[in-house]
């Protein structure tokens, strides 16, 4: 918790109910004593959705993004995207995208070829080598 609040704008109440907020959504989270840190421990399991809609909608959300950020390959983002999550609308898969480009992972549409790794007309994923290079880290 010392190293989130050193790093993120953020207090320690938020983060706790962010993690909170990841273990409702099936993401099998928890702190390891020996390694003093926040660990994925275990399978994901089933969310526990809240009454509202709007927060079943904003957990939803969590848990796409979360699956994007751990499952989502760096050619053809939006086949898979739209192959895992048939329901969910382009506009809302754009705004995905948006939302993990924002803290540094880079989703670019190709119309060219610029390598022989990318195909043209493909979206492909970027991804960050570490945490630590998102950009919601501060500068240390």
């Amino acid at each position: 918790m010392k190293e989130l609040t050193g790093l993120m704008p953020g207090c320690k109440k938020t983060f706790s109910r962010d993690i909170a907020l990841l273990k409702r959504a099936g993401i099998p989270i928890r702190y390891s004593v020996q390694r003093q840190e926040f660990v994925l421990h275990g399978d994901y399991t089933a969310p526990e959705y809240p009454s509202g809609e709007r927060a079943r909608i904003y957990l939803d959300k969590i848990i796409r993004l979360t699956a994007m950020m751990d499952e989502m390959p760096e050619v053809d983002c939006d086949q898979w995207y739209k192959g895992e999550y048939p329901g969910v609308s382009q506009r809302t898969m754009q705004r995905d995208f948006a939302t993990l480009n924002a803290i540094g992972y880079r989703i670019k549409y190709e119309r060219e070829s610029y390598s022989d790794d990318v195909p043209p007309r493909h979206y492909y994923c970027d991804r960050p080598e570490s945490a630590y290079s998102l950009t919601t880290f501060r500068e240390g």
